[in-house]
């Protein structure tokens, strides 16, 4: 049995007039939710203001739960929230973990 910890990786398409709007989403409701995921183990939400890009990489302790996760985000209820607010999925992939380096 594998002790891979796997992750979501995602890259969005935002509303470039609601950035400020989506950002205190994202604070306030996004990662507090996604933080109580079953098996979440650490999440990271990067942006591009210039391109009105933002990529995410949320790390799960195992492919079971990435399905989940993913399940989750490609779920009729959660495209449409996210459409209302402004923000588009330009791609969603489940990958493994190879390596973890921290300082």
């Amino acid at each position: 049995m594998s002790n891979a910890k796997y992750a979501v990786l995602g890259v969005w398409n935002m509303e470039p007039s609601r950035w400020d709007e989506q950002q205190q989403v994202l604070h306030e409701h996004l990662v507090p939710m996604v933080s109580q995921v079953p098996g979440f183990v650490a999440g990271y939400w990067m942006g591009d203001r210039s391109t009105s890009k933002t990529y995410t990489t949320i790390v799960l302790e195992d492919e079971a739960a990435a399905l989940r996760f993913k399940g989750f985000l490609t779920g009729d209820e959660a495209t449409s929230n996210r459409e209302q607010s402004g923000v588009r999925n330009e791609s969603l992939v489940v990958v493994e973990v190879g390596a973890e380096a921290r300082r």
